[in-house]
């Protein structure tokens, strides 16, 4: 009886340290430059940017940079799963008159993501609701 019970408190405690490491759509945004592609379901204005927007999100610290189209950002990402939260952000504080109401709609969309899907090298976050905020691209790894 004492082996049976083992046994289950193994399988259970497995189970749950399976559901809390992540599945493999976190684990694929670590580590990949992810290129602003589409901001609210409209395409991104890349004529009012200096460069593309882009994030990028190191799995070893779970820290994340970026461009926003006029300033460099940076700050923590946490989730698991399709789960995905930016925490902390903070960004540089350059005017860019023809690029600041994308970059503000960028850096917001980021604070009200809390999902996030990969499906074929496309990242897409969605707020609370399920409302689709922001697609990313994957670029090439330099």
């Amino acid at each position: 009886m004492h082996a049976i019970r083992t046994f289950c408190l193994l399988v259970l405690t497995t189970l749950v340290l399976a559901a809390c490491a992540g599945t493999p759509d976190f684990i694929r945004l670590a580590d990949t430059e992810w290129q602003l592609a589409q901001l609210d379901n409209r395409p991104v204005d890349r004529e009012a940017t200096r460069r593309d927007p882009y994030l990028l999100m190191h799995g070893d610290s779970q820290r994340v940079e970026g461009f926003a189209g006029c300033n460099r950002l940076n700050g923590v990402y946490s989730g698991g799963g399709q789960s995905l939260r930016f925490d902390s952000l903070a960004s540089t504080r350059r005017y860019c008159a023809d690029a600041m109401e994308q970059e503000e709609a960028f850096m917001h969309a980021l604070e009200r993501t809390s999902e996030a899907q990969v499906d074929n090298g496309m990242l897409t976050l969605f707020d609370n609701r399920g409302r689709t905020l922001a697609r990313f691209e994957a670029l090439p790894t330099r």
